[in-house]
């Protein structure tokens, strides 16, 4: 059994195939399905193993061929052109839509136009435009605008590197978490929407990746607004600092202290 990694093209995303009897080396072009059509990719790395294949890593993977990378890089030219023309007749028409990208996959005899609405659109007279001009099936696919800069597979975060979710994340998922606003409060972040969102205008969901972590830390200190008592005098929790694991601590007259979990310890 070989262990293969791919790179997708032109994504740049790694994805994971389990295959048997077929001799594939570093660098070998190589085909794969998608749930609709088929994507072309590049073998970064093979490995041998003796691990029983997961069921979502045991699709199909074969060598590509001359004709398979040409047909590919047509239909990626006409991915391009669909997407002007689509964007020129969508303006014309004045349709209350975002369109955000096209696909054309091998395998398929239709291209298919992703667009985000915040209601109903009547595209019919586009799809028949469209119809005319490629003179082969359209296909509208509305998606939530959660999913657009996973389509895209280009779009960068704050951090500057490609979003989780045309990264690794669409890898091993189709739907992706939910993030709750919990897991911002936990971390001390500024809850101003521009600081915690995306660029899919949703809370990012590297927020959930430390969120078990903090939500561990925070069990042995005691909570903000908690009472306690220290030499002699009651003092309020004001402030927490989970990753030092320090409490800041203030008395009725202002005067705050610091305290490390092992002094909070002591006085229980």
């Amino acid at each position: 059994m070989n262990f293969v990694g791919v790179e997708t093209y032109p994504e740049g995303r790694i994805t994971y195939f389990f295959t048997k009897g077929q001799d594939f080396q570093k660098g070998d072009w190589c085909i794969y399905k998608l749930r609709e059509g088929m994507g072309i990719g590049l073998v970064k790395f093979i490995i041998l193993t003796q691990q029983e294949a997961p069921p979502e890593h045991t699709r199909y993977l074969k060598r590509a061929t001359l004709e398979d990378k040409s047909e590919f890089e047509k239909r990626l030219k006409l991915e391009k052109k669909a997407f002007e023309v689509a964007l020129e007749k969508i303006s014309h028409y004045r349709l209350p839509m975002k369109l955000v990208t096209t696909k054309y996959p091998l395998g398929t005899d239709r291209i298919t136009f992703y667009y985000t609405a915040r209601q109903r659109v009547d595209f019919r007279t586009l799809v028949k435009d469209l119809a005319v001009v490629f003179k082969m099936r359209i296909q509208m696919q509305q998606i939530g605008v959660r999913d657009e800069p996973q389509v895209i597979t280009e779009s960068c975060g704050i951090c500057g590197r490609r979003v989780c979710c045309a990264s690794f994340l669409g890898n091993v998922k189709r739907k992706l978490d939910s993030v709750s606003l919990e897991a911002a409060r936990l971390q001390n972040l500024p809850l101003a929407s521009s600081k915690i969102s995306g660029i899919c205008g949703r809370l990012r969901c590297c927020l959930n990746f430390e969120y078990p972590i903090y939500s561990n830390l925070k069990k042995d200190l005691p909570q903000v607004g908690e009472v306690i008592g220290w030499q002699g005098e009651k003092m309020e929790i004001v402030s927490r600092n989970l990753l030092k694991q320090t409490v800041t601590a203030q008395t009725k007259n202002g005067i705050r202290k610091d305290l490390t979990k092992d002094q909070i310890n002591k006085l229980k």
